[in-house]
């Protein structure tokens, strides 16, 4: 059994989206990191560390305010 999709048309504005450059920024990441640079890796998700006692404090006391 074979069933054909309907051709969706997009809006014009769709054309002028970007793409998701992260995995570039990973790959070039882990080429430097290859050639022995020290990375931090913060371009796909969550960092490997916690987040700094006064980032937190600033952001609830913003909140606060």
């Amino acid at each position: 059994m074979t069933f054909t999709l309907p051709k969706i048309k997009l809006a014009e504005r769709m054309s002028r989206l970007g793409t998701e450059t992260a995995f570039e920024v990973l790959a070039r990441a882990k080429a430097l990191e290859a050639q022995g640079q020290n990375i931090v890796h913060l371009e796909i998700g969550e960092p490997d560390f916690d987040t700094p006692k006064n980032f937190v404090d600033a952001g609830v006391q913003a909140l606060r305010d």
